[in-house]
Parts: structure tokens; C-alpha cells; sequence
């Protein structure tokens, strides 16, 4: 199943190429990736408005998406993923319109492939803080 305004791509994201009417006021994201050999985590946070147009429709497509959306990829039920190996990364995204709130967790290489422009968009936009 695939969400609105979706052209069909497996991972149940729209595909950037075609947009759709959207407004991104309100949207807000927060990035969280941890893990890998520093230590370091790499921190962001912005306004829907901050983003590429094509990097925030995802974001509201994860937060509009039913949470038993097939392909949408990442869990909202688990505090954390374990990654794979100790030098993996998780990503985390809480995604906000000011009513609903989603927080998805991913471990490197479980990321939906239509869900990685807005990681690299946000990654771009971290900050590295040291992980508790």
C-alpha cells in the first residue's frame, strides 16, 4: 500500500519528482543520529520551512502516513533499534505539526530509500554532541 500522493515506490514514500499541494507550516523535525566509533551524536532541529520542499513532503508524508503503513519503514514502538554492529548508526526523527507527533527510529541500513534525502538534509544540519 502506498501512501497519498504516492507514485508507487516500494518503500511506500512519494517520489520526490511529483510533488503534491502541501503546506509545511507548522511542520518540525528533530534528528537524532547516535552510535559509531566516536561516540558522537549528531544533533538537529527545524522549522518544515528549513528543509528542501522535496526533503520536508517526506516528513510530512512519515507523520500523515497511518502507523501500520506498510514500507514506511522505522518503528515508533521501540525506545531504541540496536544496530547491527557497534560501530552502526541509528537515526531518530520526531516529526511534528503542532497536533500530531511521530518519532521514528531507523538502524543504518534499514532507512527507507525515499526517507534518506531528508536524513542527508538534516545531517547537513546537525551539530555533533557528545552521547550521555
Amino acid at each position: 500500500m502506498n501512501l497519498p500522493g504516492s507514485t508507487g515506490d516500494p518503500s511506500g514514500l512519494p517520489d520526490p519528482a511529483h510533488p503534491r499541494d502541501m503546506s509545511d507550516a507548522g511542520l518540525h523535525v528533530t534528528y537524532r543520529r547516535s552510535g559509531g566509533i566516536a561516540g558522537l551524536d549528531l544533533v538537529a532541529e527545524c522549522a518544515g520551512s528549513d528543509l528542501p520542499q522535496d526533503h520536508a513532503r517526506v516528513a510530512r508524508d512519515l507523520l500523515d502516513a497511518p502507523a501500520d503503513e506498510p514500507g514506511r519503514g522505522g518503528t515508533e514502538r521501540e525506545a531504541a533499534v540496536v544496530p547491527a554492529g557497534a560501530d552502526r548508526f541509528t537515526y531518530t526523527v520526531h516529526i511534528t505539526d503542532g497536533t500530531r507527533h511521530r518519532t521514528l527510529t531507523w538502524s543504518e541500513g534499514a532507512v527507507p530509500s525515499a526517507a534518506e534525502p531528508l536524513l542527508a538534509s538534516l545531517g547537513g544540519l546537525a551539530t555533533p554532541q557528545r552521547a550521555p
